[in-house]
């Protein structure tokens, strides 16, 4: 039998063989990588808020639940709608109401209609949230140097790809689901 040379047309055709045996056409179709990749989130979920974020004393240090930073953060690059927010927290639009009300009594975002579709409404930050936002990104920064006892540099520079890469792919996700 002649060797299988790969290029990239049959790598991304899906058409590479080995052992006489056709390997996944696409990632999914991969089992193991599925499973690891599932096992892995749920490992983060408990571990990332406790571990790394400390998420418990960063809303006691701001005097407002998680989910309100979440929002404030969710509004760092621009204004997002109800449904957006929504969609990214996992809360029914109607359950979003009184978190924006507490963010608004603070005068942290505001609400806005869009021009184009009245039904639309979308939350922007006031200036007042983007001081909030840049003292909670500062306690974020200062809990993160502490983990220079842990990590290397090259460690934190592929943890730093892998989570950009991981948000560039929810909002992928939530844009491809027609929430932005």
């Amino acid at each position: 039998m002649f060797p299988l040379y790969y290029n990239i047309g049959n790598i991304l055709n899906g058409n590479i063989q080995s052992g006489g045996i056709l390997m996944a056409k696409t990632w999914t179709d991969d089992t193991a990588l599925v499973k690891s990749l599932a096992e892995n989130l749920c490992e983060a979920s408990v571990l990332l808020p406790r571990q790394l974020m400390h998420m418990d004393d960063l809303s006691r240090s701001f005097h407002m639940p998680f989910s309100h930073i979440q929002i404030l953060i969710m509004l760092a690059n621009g204004d997002k709608s109800i449904g957006m927010i929504s969609y990214m927290l996992g809360i029914a639009k109607p359950n979003i109401t009184p978190l924006l009300d507490a963010l608004m009594d603070r005068n942290l975002v505001q609400r806005i209609r869009s021009t184009e579709d009245r039904r639309i409404v979308y939350v922007h930050l006031t200036d007042d949230g983007r001081k909030m936002l840049d003292d909670i990104y500062a306690a974020v920064m200062e809990e993160v140097n502490k983990w220079d006892e842990f990590y290397g540099r090259p460690e934190a520079k592929h943890v730093n790809a892998a989570m950009e890469s991981m948000v560039n792919l929810v909002y992928r996700r939530a844009e491809a689901n027609g929430k932005e």
